[in-house]
């Protein structure tokens, strides 16, 4: 006696099985996204801390901050390629938007995806903003001390100095030192 199978009860049985792996996916992406979510936060916070210290002169202190946060973006890193990976399974091009990947998926809970992008997306901003604050008070920081350096050489403003990109530069003045060579 041949074996019968009954296609309906098998198709059924398949598309409840893509649907769970659908939504196990989903849920896998949610998960990934709010640690993603996470890791910027701390990585705001530690942003701020830098301007704090930066603000401060705390040298040593500005360099231990700046380890922590190579510590958070390699943990960023691999968070991303969990999420690149998880964005493969569900079968999305790594390029696709969050709102063409969120197609995709189950209609429940596209919300909570959509919400912690919005969120990633906000604190990319910030973080922005809070670098090129940094940036900004850096190089304030290296004008007072190419002024101090000219102060005490003596070269005032005909010393190499260097330019934003890094170049060297000069600009032919020459000015008398204000700082006098003493013999003790």
């Amino acid at each position: 006696m041949p074996h019968c199978y009954d296609f309906k009860k098998l198709s059924d049985r398949y598309i409840k099985t893509q649907y769970r792996m659908r939504i196990m996916d989903y849920m896998q992406l949610v998960s990934v996204m709010e640690k993603l979510v996470s890791l910027h936060r701390e990585l705001v916070t530690r942003e701020q801390e830098k301007i704090k210290l930066i603000l401060d002169q705390d040298w040593r202190g500005l360099e231990e901050q700046v380890d922590r946060s190579r510590q958070v973006l390699h943990r960023i890193e691999e968070t991303e390629r969990q999420r690149l990976e998880i964005v493969g399974m569900i079968g999305g091009d790594p390029n696709h938007t969050l709102t063409q990947i969120s197609g995709l998926l189950p209609d429940e809970g596209r919300d909570e995806l959509h919400t912690r992008g919005k969120t990633l997306r906000s604190l990319l901003v910030d973080l922005k903003n809070l670098n090129l604050r940094c940036e900004q008070l850096i190089a304030s920081s290296l004008e007072v001390v190419d002024f101090t350096l000219s102060l005490l050489s003596g070269t005032g403003s005909n010393g190499k100095t260097y330019s934003g990109d890094g170049e060297e530069r000069g600009n032919g003045r020459e000015h008398p030192s204000l700082v006098f060579d003493v013999k003790a």
